[in-house]
């Protein structure tokens, strides 16, 4: 994930990580704090990007 998209995580609130959480599928995103919602979108957002290239 660019920085950009990384900065505009941390903006968004746990409401709104969590949806972007489910609309990723990310597992156990009930249990996280704000924090791990972004490092785990951050994640997710580099894997989808290695898979597309």
């Amino acid at each position: 994930m660019r920085v950009a998209d990384l900065r505009e995580l941390r903006q968004l609130s746990k409401a709104e990580l969590y949806q972007r959480a489910t609309e990723q599928k990310i597992t156990d995103r009930s249990k996280m704090s704000r924090e791990q919602l972004v490092d785990a979108l951050d994640s997710a957002g580099r894997r989808r990007k290695k898979s597309a290239a």
